[in-house]
């Protein structure tokens, strides 16, 4: 009956060991299972992170820029550096100088502005002392005005009175004058060519003083 007892022992051993080296081998092929997933995962996520991770360019290019705005080699070669250091794809780069464009041709347009407003209002003031102007102005103004710009018309050019319109120097009171002054001498004979006769529409204004 011992060796009975001894033998159902020994039996029952031998299956508990079998069943735990058993157990052990799922649990080992479940963690090398699991390791090879969690490997399989952690590269897909690098993957995944690498094609989304931004590509910044060797060298940015910007073209198809709107007229009045211009980047020059020196500008761009000075502020790549400052572009790639933040990180920025050729995409974002491009936003961020579509931003500047406005910004600049905003400010182009405001300065312009300002310069026409300070013309016009500079132009009035001028027309106005020389309306008010004691010698020139009062009721011989509009006949003073025509002597000196039939003066321009004779020995002026094209150029030059274009000029003077666009500035809004033709209206400055010692311009006026000027032109007024030679026009008024010339009638009267007290200012002359010079010997050698130049057509009108060829004699400039220095050449009328000779």
């Amino acid at each position: 009956m011992t060796d009975a007892v001894d033998t159902a022992t020994t039996t029952a051993s031998g299956n508990e060991s079998a069943t735990s080296e058993a157990v052990t081998t799922e649990q080992q092929t479940a963690a090398t299972e699991q390791g090879q997933q969690q490997a399989q995962q952690t590269q897909q996520e690098k993957q995944e992170q690498q094609a989304a991770a931004p590509v910044v360019p060797e060298a940015y290019s910007f073209s198809n820029l709107p007229d009045g705005y211009s980047i020059s080699d020196e500008q761009l070669a000075a502020f790549s550096p400052v572009l790639k250091e933040l990180g920025l794809t050729q995409e974002q780069a491009d936003k961020l100088v579509a931003f500047d464009v406005q910004r600049s041709l905003a400010a182009q347009e405001a300065s312009q502005q300002q310069a026409v407003e300070f013309r016009n209002k500079q132009v009035g003031e001028w027309e106005t002392a020389l309306r008010s102007d004691a010698d020139f102005g009062g009721a011989n103004f509009e006949a003073n005005v025509a002597v000196a710009q039939q003066f321009l018309t004779d020995f002026g050019s094209p150029e030059l009175s274009a000029f003077l319109a666009e500035s809004g120097l033709g209206s400055h009171p010692e311009v006026v004058r000027m032109f007024h002054k030679a026009g008024k001498e010339l009638g009267e004979g007290k200012l002359h060519r010079t010997s050698t006769e130049i057509p009108k529409a060829e004699m400039t204004i220095v050449d009328a003083f000779k």
